[in-house]
């Protein structure tokens, strides 16, 4: 009787396991208070972000190009440099990003190993990404009010 028991409690553990794994998601997705309405906001920016980010893979990017994204409600000043491993501007050059709005732009001049990418968003936040010693070419992202705890993010991709 006592194995029958310890069986029996056996299953039912696994049965509210396997319920809490495969409900929990889809409780917390269609729940009308499971979240606050900025993460809800967020989360959806991050979403359509990856599917921008598909999109621009999907089609052939060029190597060495750029994309700044305006995920805000504001126009921005943003302020792409590249640095050589001397750390000597060999590209700069400011743009306005419209909300909505993706720029795409290509470096004059290929990102050497060791050098750096500098992003200046409104002449206040400056965010740099090193460029990896074995890439011979490199696709940033630049985004823009994509979060609220963090309004200028990079990525860089080695195509």
């Amino acid at each position: 009787m006592s194995g029958k028991k310890s069986l029996i409690i056996f299953a039912g553990i696994c049965l509210l396991l396997v319920g809490v794994v495969i409900l929990n998601p889809f409780m917390q997705h269609n729940s009308p208070t499971g979240k606050e309405e900025s993460n809800v906001e967020e989360e959806n920016n991050v979403e359509e972000k990856n599917n921008v980010e598909e999109e621009n893979n999907s089609e052939s990017v060029d190597p060495n190009s750029f994309f700044i994204n305006n995920w805000g409600n504001a126009n921005h000043e943003v302020t792409v440099e590249l640095l050589n491993s001397k750390n000597t501007s060999v590209f700069s050059k400011s743009y306005t990003s419209i909300p909505g709005e993706t720029i795409k732009d290509k470096f004059s001049i290929t990102p050497v190993p060791g050098g750096e990418v500098v992003v200046t968003l409104d002449n206040n936040i400056t965010r740099t990404q090193t460029v990896s010693e074995n890439s011979t070419s490199l696709v940033l992202y630049v985004d823009v009010d994509m979060l609220t705890s963090n309004p200028l993010d990079l990525s860089i991709v080695l195509p």
